[in-house]
């Protein structure tokens, strides 16, 4: 069983759009565990969304497997190395899958985690779907997008603000099954009571502003309303692709559990 300081509670929601036929948004909540997960896949023959199934049934199963067979007591570290892990393994096994049927070739997905452990947080991602953290009224990403416009910002070869125009904004460097070897990206944070943490897909973030997502978390009377808002807004702005959003908040410590 794993152990987690702060009492969480959390809601998911996701929806199609206005413009896609069918949802290649996932996402899965561990909540005795303290895992959520979510991945936005990509491909045809409804095989985004396979690939986001897949991922998202792999990382979870690896979870789900650790903390019911485990007899010890996993440290911040391992459980860094071993979500790593996960997260790559399920890469490999979302590629065999492309490879295994015709309609599933170059198949893949993002995929973004939490892992809640005593007073710290690991969270992983590979592609553009996010994780925010909402503190005391204020927002950061705590994710960066593995993208080819944020290659080109790191490189210097364009500016921050000119990059919302470039017409390959969504171009993905890494994601989920496309290639043979991924790497993820795992960091280790520490936790406060009353922390809101916001996993989404870009069907959110591609419609709706970091600053307008930082005013419907201030001013929701709780998570549910919250995501509902969140869901809505990206539909008002557009509705362009499938929209999903998870959100977790942890509230005051009482025993670990």
């Amino acid at each position: 069983m794993n152990r987690y300081a702060f009492p969480l509670s959390c809601f998911g929601l996701t929806d199609v759009g206005h413009v896609r036929t069918n949802n290649e948004d996932v996402f899965l909540n561990l909540h005795e565990y303290g895992f959520f997960a979510l991945a936005d896949g990509m491909g045809g023959h409804n095989a985004g969304e396979v690939a986001a199934k897949e991922a998202v049934r792999f990382v979870c199963a690896s979870i789900e497997e650790l903390f019911a067979s485990a007899e010890r007591e996993w440290n911040i570290f391992d459980l860094s190395s071993f979500n790593k892990l996960c997260i790559e393994n399920a890469n490999s096994w979302v590629h065999h899958l492309g490879k295994k049927k015709k309609d599933y070739s170059g198949m893949g997905t993002t995929l973004c985690t939490l892992l809640f452990h005593e007073h710290s947080l690991i969270y992983g991602h590979v592609g553009d779907s996010r994780i925010y953290r909402f503190r005391e009224g204020l927002l950061d990403q705590l994710t960066l997008d593995h993208s080819l416009t944020n290659q080109m910002i790191e490189k210097g070869q364009v500016s921050k603000e000119k990059s919302q125009t470039l017409p390959y904004n969504n171009i993905l460097t890494r994601a989920i099954g496309t290639q043979m070897d991924v790497e993820a990206e795992i960091h280790i944070a520490p936790v406060n009571p009353h922390d809101i943490y916001l996993m989404c897909s870009d069907g959110l973030t591609d419609q709706v502003s970091d600053e307008e997502i930082a005013k419907i978390l201030k001013n929701s009377k709780n998570i549910k309303s919250a995501t509902t808002q969140l869901v809505e807004r990206a539909k008002e702005q557009g509705g362009l692709d499938n929209v999903t959003v998870v959100i977790v908040k942890t509230d005051d410590e009482n025993i670990p559990r």
